[in-house]
């Protein structure tokens, strides 16, 4: 496999940008191909391995212009139809998402189990492109019978693209979670839980629904899988949690209000830290309980930890020896680590561009 071109869909956004200088910082031999419908919109890089394509994940064939002998795909743009995925796996291209809510993973799931793969296909769609699950994993390795509850402190002011405010329209959606192995239905922004960030912020977090309720639970040692989100403004918080739980939400939603929601929770700044909270309880070896918090910080914001999760399941790909690929199938953020790339790697790839951790 060509390993020296790496197409990135949505590299003309905040999160692809920031992809794309972290493995050219990293690989001295690699060109980045941009790739969106508008190639006039994308950013000058000072780089002569940068390059645009015509990429349209609407198009019949997405691919259609993006150029030969790429080697790698990672998508940071809503693929609704999985029509970039699908022109993925017909040319064996190994692939990363990383912008996929639930409902369109378990999509995109479906559909791959019908086809057959040449080629790894990472749904890297959890919080960050899977960095909360990934953390969540690595720190409960040593545990059986894992409860993993993620909270998140999302910034308002962050350098965030519009695709990052896909989730507003999935507020009056019920989802299911699974708990103690028992799967139920709950709503957005209920059961709220008081928690401290690390910054300090106190603030009560709220149920989303991501892609982490269903990739942590393939492990057979992770019984339950929660997520919850608040605001680092809390009248922001209280305002959304009214709106959703009056059914307000619900009629204001569609393309009539969309501007207005976003107004909401949608100005993106010039920037803000991003705080995440992991909280597990599991039985050690010796089946005495145990609880761990692991809290994770990026002083550059949720954009910046977001391109970091998809840069490091894209590190392990360009690593791979060409005599030994990664073998084809489909793989979740936690599926990281291995021999190659182990939890001392993985914590030095995200410490190494300033996260922040604490325990």
């Amino acid at each position: 496999m060509n390993r020296n071109k790496v197409l990135i869909v949505g590299g003309y956004g905040e999160v692809g940008r920031q992809i794309a200088h972290i493995l050219l910082e990293r690989h001295a031999n690699l060109e980045i191909v941009l790739g969106g419908r508008s190639p006039e919109k994308a950013k000058a890089f000072e780089s002569q391995r940068v390059h645009t394509a015509v990429v349209d994940t609407n198009a019949e064939d997405p691919l259609q212009h993006a150029g030969e002998h790429i080697s790698l795909i990672i998508s940071a743009v809503n693929d609704l139809q999985d029509k970039l995925l699908l022109a993925a796996v017909r040319r064996k291209i190994p692939f990363i998402d990383v912008t996929r809510w639930t409902e369109l993973f378990e999509q995109a799931s479906a559909k791959l189990r019908k086809v057959e793969l040449h080629a790894p296909v990472v749904l890297s769609s959890g919080w960050m492109a899977g960095t909360a699950s990934l953390f969540a994993m690595l720190h409960a390795d040593s545990l059986d019978n894992v409860a993993v509850d993620i909270h998140a402190l999302y910034s308002l002011q962050d350098k965030a693209g519009p695709d990052s405010t896909a989730y507003m329209d999935r507020m009056t959606i019920p989802f299911h979670i699974t708990e103690a192995g028992r799967n139920r239905l709950v709503h957005p922004m209920t059961d709220p839980v008081k928690v401290q960030f690390p910054n300090g912020y106190k603030a009560k977090c709220y149920r989303l629904d991501t892609p982490d309720h269903v990739t942590l639970l393939k492990a057979s040692h992770i019984h339950t899988a929660s997520f919850r989100i608040s605001f680092d403004s809390k009248a922001s918080t209280s305002l959304l949690v009214g709106l959703v739980n009056s059914g307000i939400w619900k009629i204001i939603s569609g393309k009539r209000f969309r501007s207005f929601r976003q107004r909401l929770l949608y100005n993106p700044g010039t920037g803000s830290a991003h705080h995440v909270l992991i909280h597990l309880k599991g039985h050690d070896p010796n089946g005495r309980l145990v609880e761990r918090r692991i809290a994770i910080s990026d002083p550059l914001g949720q954009t910046h930890l977001t391109a970091l999760g998809a840069a490091v399941q894209a590190e392990k790909l360009l690593l791979m020896p060409e005599n030994e690929p990664l073998a084809p199938g489909v793989y979740y953020p936690e599926d990281l680590p291995d021999s190659r790339m182990d939890k001392a790697a993985i914590m030095g790839f995200f410490k190494q561009y300033g996260v922040l951790f604490s325990y």
